[in-house]
Formats: structure tokens, C-alpha cells, sequence
């Protein structure tokens, strides 16, 4: 197949009529593999890890009896494991019947085996309620086919080697893995473009962007608007061709970025509303860009070379930079001339920040999320359930407030304190339905992101690893996220 860009849509459309099965939108294998519960068990030392469903699910006692809450997946059919080793390396035997060559993925990798209680001693330590409240979903990794594979790529681009991570992820570290749903009419062709374009972006931001020290409540979502992403992206564009003062910005405190800020919020933001054609370069970056710019895309792997092109972590010792032994596998590539932003393919729609591919997270949101997830109440309206809720709300107040950067030494406001508590008194309380409650707590809902609303450098938005199980295309969403399957490592799995 020609690439895209040298491709009109029609065309483009009619060889994915004729060769369904390359069309990313295909429909996924069923998985080979289920649980090995002994090897599991093993390996986590969790007795609990009996069945596939227990891999992905939490357990929370309600009212007197544990109940199992699926955290990981939306539903039962979203279950499909999928095997991997590392020492297999691009040869992923399992994940490339899932995964062809150009397509990107998103992992979100998890500590839920071993950690699936959710109990009160678990929130006594900060650090632990706070991983919990994510439901110990913690990073975020692209996985992406490649010519004769498969690789996984990070920010920041060194921790695959400094964390032993390889091509997929440790034994004891599995992930889930996501593909782009697309919304609407979006066609086929226009579907792998906009896929090839996120791509192509994940490479250029993992060039040249830089990890916070402090990601757990005292980094910033600079980019919680589509103006400061579009100007975020010309800062990486910049960078990249050799602006070592748009390198600079990058690096300032406000402009790092940690995992699933540049491997999800950036990357889909670009990708889908940054097409990398002249036309839209033009208009967002300056008409003066797209020269280099189509010269730079069509590098191959030189784009890694020692010196070619500017780079945060700097020469290695084999003729490319450092870090990049996976990236420079990784096909960079120019947008068709007929791709459009997708929020233009998608007008009407909601969306925030001014056109942004899903909202930003504030505290209340990530409380909200995991309150409703962890002890469902719709049609459940009972004391047992509100009083579950409450006391779970409770235990969540240290790791709540150590997530919007409040400490010992800097405590919150007493505004919210009283508010929390308001809040905890309100969801204790049965009502007569669910959207009674929703109604009831709505106020102090709203009071809570005033005090803690985004600041003008995007303090107090969160883009957390855990939000991949949230976004399914709400009105105010462009794409959904869609569950391909369960990484872990064949080890724990046993072939059916």
C-alpha cells in the first residue's frame, strides 16, 4: 500500500474496502489465553486471583459482604488477555494479532493484581490512597506497530531503560491496552490518517519534552485549552528544528509534562486536531514551517541520528540519540492533504477548552469517578450503599487533598475542609434516586472546583493514567477509548 498522503481519500477509501482486514476499526480476535491462578497467585501473593474477570476487577466490602467491582474494564465482554514476554521483544507472538504495523495504541500499565482490596488501611499512607483512588493505574505507555513488530514508547523516552520496562512492560506490572474509537462518519481512510498522525506527534513530543520531578498533585496541566495546545505544539515543532529557546519553554516548570499528559492528552490532542499537512501546519504553526517540517517527516529513521535534530536527552554512543533504541523504529510521516482537524469533521459538539479532544479532569471529577466506580448506587439507593460511600469518602480525605498539592506544611484551605465534610454528611443520606443525589451534592460539587478550579498554568487539572477507562464519547468527547484487551505476561496465562 502507497502512504496516505500520496493517496486522494477516494483512493484511500477503496483499497480499505478491499482489504477490510487492515482497517483499524476491524473487529478484535478472541483471546487464546486464561488465567494461570496458580502462577498468579504466585507471583502477587493474592489468594483472590482465581478467575480472568479477578485480574481486572477490585473487591470492596458493602454492607457486610465483599462485592467485586470491574475497575479496569467497562463490562465483561471488554475481558480478552492477551499474552506478552519481554524477551520476545518487536515478536509480541500474542499482541500482533491485535496489533499491525503503523498502528498506535495506548497502554495503561497497573498494579491492580495483589492490590485489589479496597480497604481503610490501605488510605493510611498517602502514597498508597493515592495510587488506590487511581485504582493503581499509574502509567501510560504507546504501543506501536512497526515493520517487524511491535514497540512500547514513553515519556519520559527513558524509562523503558531505566525501569527494565522493554517492548511491553515487567512480569509483574501488566496493562491495558486501548485503541481510538471514532465518532461519527469518520471513514476508514480518514481513520488510520488521523491514527498515523497521533503517531507521528507521540514521536516529535517524546523528542524534545521533559518529565516533571513531582507528578502526584504538584504538576500543572498547562495544556487544559486547544490554544495552549496548539501552542505547546508549535513549541515542539520549534524545538525540534533547532530552537533551543522553545526547548527551554518546554522545560520550564509550567510545561512539563508527566506520562499520560504527552503519551494521551497531547498526543490525541495533536494528532486529531493538528494534522500535519501544509495546510494546517501553515495556519497553526506559520506558513514558514512546512517546509522543514515535510522535510523532517520524511527523515526515516535518520530523524534520531546524533545532531540531525534537537533532543532533550542529548548523543549516544551508537550514532543516535540516547533513549531511542524503540523510537527510531517508528515510521514518522506527513498528513494527507484532505485530513481535516477532527473537530471540524465533528462540528457542533460541546467540547472544552475550545475544541479539546476530552475534558480535563479536576479533583471532583476524579473523586466522583471513583466513588461511582468503586461502590455503584444507581438503583442501589440503599443505607448500606450511602453509608459504604460516605465511610469510603472518608478514608479518601488524606489522598484527596495530597493529590491537589496540600501537604503538612501546606495545608488545604478551611473552605474545603468544610465542604468535603458537607459533602461526606450529604452522600451518607438515601435519597429517592440516584439523580436526587447527583442533585443534592451538585452544590458542593460546584463550590469545590471553585476553590480548586484550573489557575491560569493549569493548576488543579489532571489528566490521570486512570482516566483511559473514562473517556467512551460523551457528547463532549471527540473519540471513545476502547478496551482491545489485557496485557500479562504469559507466565500468569495458560493457552485455552
Amino acid at each position: 500500500m502507497s502512504r496516505l498522503a500520496d493517496m486522494t481519500l477516494a483512493q484511500a477509501n477503496t483499497w480499505y474496502t478491499q482489504n477490510p482486514q487492515a482497517r483499524y476499526d476491524r473487529p478484535l480476535p478472541a483471546s487464546a489465553y486464561t488465567i494461570n491462578s496458580a502462577s498468579a497467585q504466585t507471583l502477587w501473593k493474592d489468594p483472590t486471583l482465581k478467575t480472568d474477570r479477578s485480574l481486572v476487577t477490585k473487591l470492596i466490602e458493602v454492607g457486610g459482604k465483599w462485592e467485586e467491582v470491574p475497575t479496569h474494564i467497562h463490562s465483561d465482554k471488554d475481558l480478552r488477555l492477551i499474552a506478552y514476554q519481554n524477551v520476545w521483544k518487536t515478536k509480541q507472538r500474542d499482541l500482533l494479532r491485535f496489533i499491525q504495523p503503523g498502528e498506535w495504541y495506548l497502554g495503561s500499565s497497573h498494579h491492580n493484581p495483589g492490590n485489589r482490596h479496597i480497604v481503610q488501611s490501605v488510605f493510611h499512607n498517602e502514597e498508597k490512597g493515592l495510587e488506590m483512588l487511581k485504582f493503581s493505574i499509574t502509567h501510560i505507555r504507546n504501543y506501536i506497530g512497526v515493520a517487524n513488530g511491535m514497540v512500547a514508547t514513553d515519556s519520559p523516552r527513558s524509562y523503558a531503560n531505566q525501569h527494565a520496562a522493554g517492548h511491553v512492560n515487567p512480569k509483574d506490572y501488566p496493562s491495558l491496552l486501548w485503541r481510538i474509537r471514532f465518532l461519527g462518519d469518520i471513514s476508514p481512510a480518514e481513520q488510520r490518517a488521523y491514527v498515523n498522525n497521533v503517531r507521528t506527534w507521540s514521536m516529535l513530543l517524546q523528542k524534545v519534552t521533559k518529565f516533571p520531578p513531582d507528578y502526584n498533585g504538584n504538576d500543572n496541566l498547562m495544556t487544559n485549552s486547544y490554544a495552549k495546545v496548539m501552542e505547546f505544539g508549535g513549541n515542539v515543532l520549534n524545538a525540534v528544528l533547532g530552537s533551543r529557546t522553545a526547548l527551554a519553554t518546554l522545560h520550564s516548570q509550567a510545561e512539563q509534562v508527566y506520562c499520560s499528559e504527552a503519551g494521551m492528552h497531547l498526543a490525541l490532542n495533536l494528532g486529531l486536531n493538528a494534522p500535519l499537512n501544509q495546510a494546517s501546519v501553515s495556519a497553526l504553526f506559520g506558513a514558514d514551517k512546512w517546509a522543514k517540517v515535510s522535510a523532517m517527516l520524511n527523515e526515516g529513521e535518520a530523524f534520531w541520528r546524533n545532531g540531525k535534530y534537537l533532543d532533550y536527552y542529548g548523543n549516544g554512543t551508537d550514532g543516535f540519540v540516547q533513549n531511542a533504541e524503540q523510537n527510531r523504529l517508528v515510521d514518522l510521516e506527513p498528513a494527507p492533504t484532505w485530513l481535516q482537524a477532527l473537530k471540524d469533521r465533528l462540528p457542533g459538539r460541546p467540547l472544552a477548552g475550545g475544541g479539546l479532544v476530552f475534558r480535563p479532569w479536576d479533583v471532583a471529577d476524579m473523586i466522583e469517578n471513583f466513588i461511582k466506580t468503586a461502590i455503584p448506587r444507581k438503583g442501589r439507593e440503599t443505607w448500606e450503599v450511602s453509608n459504604a460511600q460516605a465511610e469510603l469518602l472518608l478514608w479518601l480525605k488524606p489522598g484527596i487533598f495530597h493529590s491537589m498539592g496540600f501537604s503538612r506544611t501546606n495545608p488545604p484551605p478551611p473552605p474545603l475542609v468544610m465542604l468535603f465534610d458537607t459533602l461526606v454528611a450529604k452522600v451518607r443520606r438515601n435519597y429517592e434516586s440516584y439523580e436526587a443525589l447527583r442533585a443534592a451534592i451538585a452544590p458542593e460539587l460546584q463550590a469545590a472546583q471553585q476553590i480548586v478550579a484550573p489557575k491560569a498554568l493549569g493548576a488543579g487539572a489532571f489528566v490521570p493514567p486512570h482516566m483511559v477507562t473514562t473517556i467512551t464519547g460523551d457528547a463532549d468527547e471527540l473519540i471513545a477509548l476502547e478496551a482491545v484487551g489485557q496485557l500479562f505476561h504469559e507466565d500468569v496465562l495458560k493457552a485455552k
